[in-house]
């Protein structure tokens, strides 16, 4: 009995081993058979002969000239459409290639290897659609949060100050007009990390958010932090434009110039004294004063420094998105050279690594997706304040998806890896391991030394 078990043993994991197979056979048959029926499907052209030389036609292509059979008189829509299938190809070869991309890694570096290459997106025109939607959404969305990391290096509020304001309770029941208010807000609730800094300061802006606001804030932020200046030249000939209309109707002057409700009341509540001066004739008469006013800023310079630091923060951003695509370019051939010299035994061409790479750094961009979404849809002062306003499920979710990133993209290449070069899965963990580390760490000296240049330019600049 004891030979009969140790026989059947074998026997049993030899049939599994089998059932895989099998199983791996019929899904190359499906793919093969479903790739052979899309490209033997016959489309007949409207016109029997050619427009362009008049050859009699075989096909939607003509196999003298090349031209295609197109129908002039169809809809405007088959023509957007086919626009888009013959330049980047996005047709339902689009979604096939990413369904395979993320289904069956390293199914499409095996068949562009073996020489089937018009049935899915080429790797190069797949690699550069998705990387030019990737890197336009990408800065365009980092353009907009670049105020959340010059808050962050936001000094003038007192941590004394605000540490009160942590533990007291304070209640809102200042009022005045103050400038740079969303700034004060962004300042507490990133610097500070005071997540009601919105409910303890409201305020209605007189012209623009970011100009004279009037402010409902604790007392505890007004003596210390304020300090009183004068009002802009702007902001008081817009008040005073404004309070000089026949019975105040501000709502019709306004009407059409983006300004609302909020914008009403903080005019019409501006407090504005009256002085009476003696002419050099001798005559009366009566002066316009405005009203106090105070600015958060405790250096006189401020303004000039927030100015000089949003402005490298976009010379900065703006040479990220110029420089940062040739810099994944350069990265795909270092990609490629280390493939080959990991996998120098295998004989493979350069170019066979080159698509591999091509196809992985594809799904990088993808992937690097998830990790973004959040600090994108939060920004930075959304995820400090979902530190305590999320329950755990939520932040073990929020912490997942920086952490899943990484894993995700190594189990992917791990299995690029075994579909590919077709090696055991011991010496292709080990390898994967080695080549994630190697790749990881060049990548990371390279992308210092761009930062690092980019942020010397800038300086000698400045």
């Amino acid at each position: 009995m004891l030979i009969m078990k140790t026989t059947d043993r074998p026997s049993c994991w030899n049939r599994l081993k089998q059932r895989i197979k099998d199983r791996q056979r019929r899904i190359h048959r499906r793919i093969e058979l479903a790739r052979l029926k899309r490209i033997r499907k016959k489309n007949t052209p409207q016109y029997s002969c050619c427009k362009n030389c008049g050859t009699p036609l075989e096909g939607m292509y003509c196999y003298r000239c090349g031209q295609y059979a197109l129908d002039v008189e169809q809809p405007f829509w088959k023509y957007v459409r086919q626009y888009f299938e013959n330049v980047y190809q996005f047709d339902t070869k689009i979604w096939r290639t990413l369904w395979y991309m993320f289904t069956r890694p390293g199914f499409l570096t095996a068949e562009f290897n073996a020489g089937k290459i018009n049935s899915y997106v080429h790797p190069s025109r797949l690699y550069m659609c998705i990387s030019v939607v990737f890197f336009a959404v990408f800065f365009m969305l980092v353009g907009e949060r670049a105020g959340d990391f010059n808050a962050l290096d936001d000094g003038l509020l007192r941590p004394r100050i605000v540490e009160q304001l942590k533990k007291t309770d304070a209640p809102a029941d200042t009022t005045v007009y103050l400038y740079q208010v969303p700034r004060l807000v962004k300042t507490l609730t990133l610097r500070f990390n005071v997540a009601e800094a919105g409910s303890l300061i409201s305020y209605q802006p007189v012209d623009n958010p970011y100009g004279l606001s009037r402010t409902t804030l604790p007392r505890l932020l007004v003596d210390p932090c304020l300090r009183q200046t004068s009002i802009a030249t702007q902001d008081w000939d817009f008040i005073r434009q404004a309070r000089a209309l026949k019975h105040l109707d501000i709502e019709n002057w306004i009407d059409g110039r983006d300004y609302g409700p909020d914008n009403v009341a903080a005019i019409r509540a501006f407090p504005i004294d009256s002085l009476h001066t003696t002419t050099a004739d001798g005559r009366d008469s009566l002066t316009l004063v405005p009203g106090t006013v105070y600015t958060w800023n405790g250096d006189k310079n401020a303004e000039v420094d927030e100015l000089q630091k949003e402005q490298f923060t976009d010379s900065i951003l703006g040479g990220l998105s110029k420089w940062t695509p040739f810099y994944m370019m350069f990265l795909l051939p270092l990609f490629a050279a280390l493939l080959k010299l990991f996998y120098r035994r295998s004989r493979m061409p350069y170019m066979w690594h080159f698509v591999h790479a091509i196809h992985l750094n594809t799904v990088f961009l993808i992937l690097l997706c998830i990790p973004l979404v959040p600090f994108f849809a939060y920004g930075i002062d959304g995820l400090l304040a979902a530190q305590q306003t999320l329950d755990s499920v939520q932040q073990n979710f929020l912490r997942s998806s920086f952490i899943g990133f990484p894993v995700a993209m190594f189990l992917y290449m791990l299995v690029s890896f075994r579909v590919v070069y077709r090696q055991g899965w011991a010496k292709t963990t080990v390898k994967a391991v080695l080549f994630f580390v190697l790749f990881s760490t060049i990548a990371a000296l390279l992308a210092s030394a761009l930062l690092l240049w980019l942020l010397a330019a800038e300086g000698e600049a400045i």
